[in-house]
């Protein structure tokens, strides 16, 4: 009995042993595996965005009221597609119609005196024409007349002179030679007459030219006048359509909507009020802002994942990203980056601008080791500057 206990401790001894042998030896193995992975495995260091959205390539266009007015009509729908020039929203122009009508009116108003005037100043042209050949005709035959009396006056005088010698030689009476020289006095005042006959015969028909081209005159004064105002109205109806055509308001480009003001027919707009914006066809990218502390390790060629907060990743999955470009300073403590987003056809998220959510870039590959250290030196940093 004694025997059998004694071999029974020595076996329980030299398992023991055994045991503590092969516990060392995997622990050893289980050291040198962590020892390998801690300085010679290689982790992922990420930089997050503080914000991050997707957009198309050129920025969104804002729609803006060119003046203030009463809405008469909407023409918009969130995400509806819009050609460049299409009318959104229409202002109220019953106004300015009104006033478009009153002017049209005049205008026709104009347009039916013009016609008579035009007409009245075609014969009268016509009237002083005829009249001023009529008067010439006069002149002609009262200076043929007076060539004829003329011509009767010098031979009656030629007669009665004629007549004296005669009756000096006493061949004529003396009652024949006063005769004939009675005869060519009264020839010679006949001609005489017929002489002042023709000058206020011109002078008379001069007086009629002047009355009808003075009334001629003011025929085409009124009609000027008329035309003149006819103009004056056509431009003025010209800037009243000007007018309406402003007050509709147009898409600048084309694309989609997306953003509007809630805007009804009665409500009022103010000039330059935003009323909505147009986003412009092309591919999506990421804008996002990272913490000035990410300057430097960003860099463009880096890759990234975006998650988007409508769509939780964990459902969803991310969508592929690659650094374009990064700036060079910050702006209101923060760093801009561009990104390239691949979409994936079997994704479920939509690729829509507007969309935010978050970026996390993959800046760099480290041991654990170099990790720690890091970590270390910027506890002692932090220490050292408080006890300072």
């Amino acid at each position: 009995m004694p025997a059998g206990f004694s071999r029974s401790i020595h076996a329980i001894a030299t398992d023991g042993h055994r045991g503590s042998i092969a516990g060392v030896a995997i622990g050893a193995v289980l050291l040198s595996a962590w020892l390998a992975w801690f300085f010679l495995a290689r982790v992922g260091r990420y930089e997050a965005s503080v914000s991050a959205r997707l957009e198309v390539g050129q920025a969104a266009h804002r729609v803006e009221a060119p003046l203030g007015g009463k809405v008469a009509a909407v023409h918009l729908a969130l995400g509806a597609e819009v050609a460049a020039g299409d009318v959104l929203i229409e202002l109220d122009v019953e106004p300015l119609r009104r006033e478009i009508d009153d002017k049209q009116a005049r205008l026709e108003a104009i347009a039916g005196q013009m016609g008579p005037l035009r007409a009245e100043i075609a014969a009268r042209g016509r009237a002083l024409r005829d009249g001023e050949e009529a008067a010439r005709a006069h002149v002609d035959e009262a200076k043929a007349r007076l060539r004829e009396a003329e011509a009767g006056a010098r031979f009656q005088e030629i007669e009665a002179e004629r007549a004296v010698r005669l009756r000096q030689d006493g061949l004529v009476s003396e009652a024949e030679a006063a005769r004939l020289a009675a005869d060519a006095l009264s020839r010679r005042s006949a001609t005489e007459a017929l002489d002042r006959a023709a000058a206020r015969a011109y002078v008379e028909r001069r007086a009629g030219q002047s009355e009808q081209q003075a009334e001629l005159a003011r025929l085409d004064r009124e009609a000027a006048t008329l035309e003149g105002e006819r103009l004056v109205l056509e431009a003025a109806i010209k800037g009243l359509l000007a007018e309406i055509d402003r007050r509709k308001i147009r898409a600048p480009i084309a694309g989609r909507v997306g953003d509007i003001t809630v805007l009804r027919a009665g409500s009022f707009v103010s000039e330059g009020d935003v009323v909505a914006a147009v986003v412009p066809p092309g591919e999506l990218r990421v804008i996002a802002e990272f913490p000035p502390n990410s300057v430097g390790r960003i860099r463009a060629g880096q890759e990234g994942r975006l998650r988007l907060d409508a769509f939780p990743w964990t459902e969803y999955g991310t969508l592929s990203t690659t650094v374009d470009r990064v700036a060079s300073e910050t702006q209101e403590g923060r760093i801009r980056v561009e990104l390239g987003v691949r979409p994936d056809p079997a994704s479920p998220i939509p690729m829509q601008h507007g969309l935010p959510g978050s970026v996390v870039i993959e800046t760099e590959r480290v041991s654990p080791a170099s990790l720690v250290l890091r970590a270390a030196g910027q506890i002692v940093r932090v220490r050292g500057g408080a006890g300072g």
